[in-house]
């Protein structure tokens, strides 16, 4: 019973340490200071949302039948109802609890006390803020108070294609004329002022308008998509005007501070302020760990005039839609089997502190992860058919030219074998461990000098397994198999899991 029993036990043994390695990475926090992320259980058809920021508590509106009312505190602390109004998915819309300013169709429909009014009609575009509305034709651009009267109509050459509100009143709008593409300033009852010009071409598309003003500086991103060549081609531009004077725009750069790598397409930013200081939210494809990628959220800010990235959130899923609650926290939508869910992450300690406490679905997917690491192990017991070259040319040799030594039964012939396989490990590990494997493995595999201690230890835990499991009626070779296939068992359970 000892021969088989003894072996399997070292084998769960060695999972079990795989699977505490598995559950260590989903645990790790994806910033010292940042919670892991905290499902809130917040359900929604469509990421478009209505945000109303507070000092220490933000309240988040979902579009639907019915809007659906979510605050969330700096603690991610939730409390959700129903409002009475009824707000088609797909644009921007204004919203508190007695009223409500949304687009259905080409009309612009201001809700109250359950009723509705057509305030505007052959409306092509919508843009909702705090300060409230503005919606846009073709040549006209309106601005709409929360009350749901039309403070401004203006009409502009250009063909209106974006827009939304500076902090002052101001509009900020996006507008094509005949061989241009525009970005302008906007005070309703002056002329426009154009900040910022690009060529017009055939085939791009200009999205993501996002402007925030600090001081007498406006600082705005916008995203440029384009199909050249047959590859789709998104790239983002953050831009700075002092004054009302030319604004200064490049593209954005965003490094990745855990790898040094520039993200390729970061999307879905939103353009927030930190300390009078501009900070960006997006998603982006990254890594959680060093062998999963997905998308996920990251914030940015600028250091010595270089955009710098951080992760913020943890989830397996496809993570979109950053909003900030304050500056300690924020949420996203992650895509779920079962739609949009909202997730969050702060850096507040409780939150930190509830974050990093063994879930479920933590247990679910390190157990997942372990029983793909399987494939790993096929890989190494290809390598280790190697590492038996020179013990067989060596018993074959001494076959043919001491078989007396082999019918005998002599120990040396056993530990010639053994520690020949131990020879061969210690010759090749060094390059099969070299690459992948120095980010994918745990560090007590990692340290230096590691392909030759390793060897050793297994050699001695399957040489005291082999003495206290063999049977004393085995022959050498007998006893020489069975050591060696601990040896190579032990080494593909241990070091298999992270050849690939």
């Amino acid at each position: 019973m000892k021969k088989f029993g003894l072996p399997i036990l070292t084998g769960l043994v060695i999972l079990l340490l795989i699977f505490l390695h598995q559950l260590s990475i989903l645990q790790e926090k994806p910033d010292e200071e940042w919670s892991r992320t905290i499902d809130l259980d917040v359900a929604a058809e469509d990421s478009e949302m209505f945000v109303e920021h507070e000092e220490e508590e933000s309240t988040l509106y979902f579009s639907g039948d019915p809007v659906r009312k979510i605050v969330v505190n700096e603690q991610l602390e939730t409390s959700s109802e129903n409002l009475e109004y009824a707000i088609p998915e797909g644009y921007s819309f204004y919203v508190d609890d007695k009223q409500a300013i949304y687009k259905k169709k080409d009309e612009i429909i201001y809700a109250r006390n359950g009723e509705e009014q057509s305030i505007l009609n052959k409306i092509e575009g919508i843009n909702a803020s705090n300060d409230g509305v503005i919606a846009w034709s073709r040549h006209t651009v309106y601005t709409i108070s929360p009350e749901g009267t039309i403070d401004s109509e203006t009409e502009l050459p250009q063909y209106i294609k974006g827009g939304t509100f500076a902090e002052n009143g101001q509009l900020f709008l996006y507008v094509q004329s005949e061989d241009t593409n525009q970005f302008l300033t906007l005070d309703p009852g002056k002329e426009p002022v154009i900040i910022h010009e690009t060529p017009l071409s055939s085939g791009e598309l200009y999205s993501n308008l996002q402007m925030i003003q600090v001081d007498e500086t406006v600082t705005f991103t916008y995203t440029v998509s384009a199909t050249r060549q047959g590859t789709r081609v998104i790239n983002t531009y953050f831009g700075e005007s002092i004054g009302g004077e030319e604004a200064t725009v490049n593209l954005l750069k965003i490094t990745n501070v855990e790898t040094g790598d520039s993200f390729p397409r970061p999307n879905y930013f939103s353009l927030t302020k930190v300390d009078g200081k501009p900070h960006l939210l997006f998603s982006a494809e990254g890594e959680i760990s060093p062998k999963r990628s997905v998308i996920s959220i990251y914030e940015a800010s600028r250091q010595d005039g270089e955009w710098l990235a951080s992760r913020r959130s943890t989830s397996e899923e496809l993570s979109i839609r950053p909003v900030s609650i304050t500056d300690q926290s924020l949420v996203w939508m992650d895509q779920e089997d079962n739609g949009l869910v909202l997730h969050g992450a702060s850096t507040d300690s409780t939150v930190i502190e509830s974050s990093i406490e063994t879930s479920k679905d933590d247990l679910k997917f390190a157990l997942y992860y372990t029983f793909t690491a399987i494939v790993g192990m096929f890989a190494m017991l290809a390598f280790s058919f190697g590492f038996l070259i020179l013990p067989a040319v060596a018993l074959m040799y001494l076959y043919f030219a001491n078989t007396t030594a082999v019918e005998q039964d002599k120990s040396w012939v056993e530990w010639t074998i053994v520690l020949l396989c131990v020879g061969s490990q210690m010759i090749f590990l060094p390059s099969i461990l070299d690459g992948p494997f120095q980010n994918l493995a745990p560090t007590y595999l990692t340290f230096e000098g590691a392909p030759y201690v390793w060897p050793v230890i297994i050699f001695l835990v399957s040489f005291i397994i082999s003495r206290i499991g063999q049977d004393q009626e085995w022959t050498i070779l007998q006893r020489t198999s069975y050591q060696l296939g601990l040896n190579l068992g032990i080494l593909i359970f241990l070091l298999g899991p992270y050849i690939l």
